[in-house]
């Protein structure tokens, strides 16, 4: 049950790592009826090796200053222009142009007006409107100024999981040039490649501890393995934290983007995945994971080193 003394949230940001689970819990919550997310909008950059990146955001203020009735015009026109499989096309496809046009320029016009008024005319009219960005981990400062009724779960994973997942979703097709001659150095590959996604979830460890202080309340650590271990216990969670009652179709899902699954394959919430990456992660490259990712952190997260 949600708690009845605790306004419920007005928005919901997931965010972590790519492969810990995001998108089940962006389905499990986007069953509630009280919920509409949207998906991976990356409004927000995220820091890159010179910086950090620009996101959507940028790019509109590029296009034309808000303040002005043209320039909101414009940016308008730049998102229901787009082509391609982004979330900003799909948009463009849900929702129709007048409505959104007539809340934005019911906002402040400003970026966090913007990414307001999609978010909102996103969700269809329900209470709970969001996003689901990993990226956005690195925002959770900005959206809990910009969204004071905000949650974010940030969605967190055995680090050595995650890299199996990344792998064995990867599809040769997609790599650059440089990626698929990088792939065929094959060990140094590996080394290179486990060390950046250690390095990677280090950080986001680092930024819970910072958030878990400062965000009491609005703010949880969601562990991928304990949502497969008992989902109704996780989802009763969730509503809790989100101020929403708990609805037995949440938890009636399938799996359509499982790394241990053939890509047609339909299946229920496998609660067995949790573990399967150790069946197909060397030893070697296990061991040097959990030295750039530290033990003593692994056993803080609840992970056995």
């Amino acid at each position: 049950m949600s708690d009845p003394s605790r306004p419920p949230a007005s928005h919901v940001f997931i965010a972590g790592l790519p492969r810990t689970g995001s998108t089940l819990t962006h389905r499990i919550l986007n069953r509630s009826s009280s919920v509409r997310l949207a998906g991976e909008t990356h409004f927000l950059g995220a820091p890159g090796a010179f910086g950090r990146g620009s996101g959507y955001a940028d790019r509109f203020a590029a296009v034309g200053d808000m303040g002005s009735d043209e320039g909101l015009e414009r940016v308008v026109a730049a998102i229901y222009e787009m082509r391609g499989k982004s979330f900003w096309s799909r948009f463009a496809h849900v929702v129709e142009r007048g409505e959104f046009e007539e809340a934005l320029r019911a906002s402040d016009r400003t970026r966090r007006g913007l990414f307001d008024a999609v978010l909102r005319t996103y969700a269809g009219g329900r209470p709970v409107a969001g996003d689901k960005t990993p990226e956005h981990i690195h925002a959770v400062p900005t959206l809990l100024d910009w969204f004071p009724d905000a949650r974010v779960i940030h969605t967190f994973r055995d680090p050595r999981a995650i890299y199996v997942s990344l792998r064995r979703k990867e599809r040769p097709e997609a790599l650059t040039p440089v990626g698929r001659l990088a792939r065929r150095a094959g060990p140094p590959f590996e080394l290179y490649a486990s060390t950046s996604l250690a390095i990677r979830w280090r950080r986001v460890a680092r930024l819970h501890r910072g958030y878990e202080r400062r965000y009491p309340g609005r703010y949880l650590l969601l562990r991928f393995e304990d949502m497969l271990a008992d989902p109704e216990a996780a989802t009763h969670r969730l509503c809790s934290f989100i101020g929403i009652p708990f609805e037995e179709p949440m938890l009636e899902q399938v799996v359509h983007n499982s790394s241990y699954m053939p890509k047609q394959s339909r299946a229920g919430i496998d609660r067995s995945a949790g573990e399967r990456w150790r069946d197909h992660l060397p030893g070697v490259t296990a061991r040097w994971l959990v030295a750039w990712a530290s033990p003593r952190l692994l056993e803080a997260f609840g992970y056995e080193p």
